[in-house]
């Protein structure tokens, strides 16, 4: 199904039936031994479970010209207008979130026409934010309240801001901020957090206003044992799970450099150029699994817990099974 979609989506026509069905890369024709019926059967089933999740895919009558059909059969499509993200899939918070992303997209590529489809999902995405469509973020706004932001850490200043956690919950905060960081496409911040009373992350698209700084406000002192990096995610991070101990391995010849881009400095790294090996604390067990499997080439392996060595063990079994 999903060779079926990206085939389609990428497509710059309608694709005929016997395009699909007899494709061996779409995957039906990977059953030589199916008659047409059958896969053309399949190729129905796949229709209707992507209707399902919300992809309708129609069929385009045959084009004529002079009376005569170009094509003998008709062809295929994703219905556009149609195709949409049912509500049980994005929350109203993930879908403001989502609109706050293609507002940035469209301010900093206003002239790009290749962003124009975007126009739809994103009006599709403010009907299920609850959001006016016609009413764009106030990105000048939210540069301000940034500007506030950089300009107290300039000056060694505690901040205080209106922030929106991943949950939804509103809350002031009154923070001395020690170092930023930018991760993907969010930027984050990190600092001493006066009412829980110890260090905090926040990202900074969630800062929903922030106040300037006086000069009266006393300044803070960031400690010399502060390191932003050791504040840095990494895929396994983002869990609510409880933290495991786990350890990786790495063979002799991978330089400290190219390790420590791995790392982001976390967890404890110890060895020398003969071997490695990198102690960190992991809430997500699958996450880092994954994370194991993409570095397996330059010789990254999972050591403990037993665990963590099974999911690997079956990322690797799940993988072979697929491709049999």
């Amino acid at each position: 199904m999903l060779n079926l979609l990206f085939s389609l989506h990428v497509s710059p026509r309608p694709l005929t039936t016997s395009e699909i069905v007899d494709d061996p890369e779409i995957g039906y024709a990977g059953k030589k031994s199916a008659a047409r019926d059958s896969r053309c059967r399949a190729f129905r089933r796949d229709r209707e479970t992507l209707a399902e999740h919300g992809v309708h895919i129609q069929e385009v009558p045959p084009r004529f010209a002079g009376g005569i059909a170009v094509t003998e059969e008709g062809a295929w499509a994703i219905d556009r207008e149609r195709t949409h993200a049912t509500q049980g899939v994005l929350s109203p918070y993930d879908a403001e979130e989502v609109v706050c992303a293609i507002d940035q997209v469209f301010e900093l590529h206003a002239d790009d026409p290749t962003l124009w489809p975007l126009q739809t999902a994103r009006t599709k995405l403010c009907e299920l934010a609850g959001r006016d469509p016609s009413k764009p973020e106030q990105t000048g706004e939210r540069r301000a309240d940034l500007k506030s932001i950089w300009n107290a850490f300039g000056r060694l200043k505690p901040i205080e801001f209106d922030y929106r956690d991943a949950r939804g919950t509103e809350k002031k905060h009154m923070v001395d901020t020690y170092g930023m960081f930018t991760r993907g496409t969010h930027s984050y911040l990190v600092g001493f957090d006066h009412d829980a009373g110890g260090l905090r992350t926040f990202r900074t698209d969630r800062i929903l206003s922030a106040k300037h700084a006086p000069d009266t406000r006393p300044s803070y002192t960031i400690p010399a044992e502060f390191d932003v990096a050791g504040h840095q995610f990494l895929p396994f991070d983002f869990s609510r799970a409880d933290a495991t101990h786990c350890t990786f391995s790495f063979p002799a010849g991978v330089a400290v450099e190219e390790l420590s881009l791995i790392t982001q400095g976390r967890g404890e790294l110890t060895g020398d150029n003969d071997a490695w090996t990198w102690d960190i604390a992991v809430r997500d067990l699958d996450a880092a699994a994954s994370f194991t499997l993409e570095r397996a080439g330059m010789g990254m392996r999972a050591l403990a817990p037993h665990e963590l060595v099974a999911r690997v063990r079956n990322h690797i079994e799940r993988a072979v099974a697929a491709h049999e």
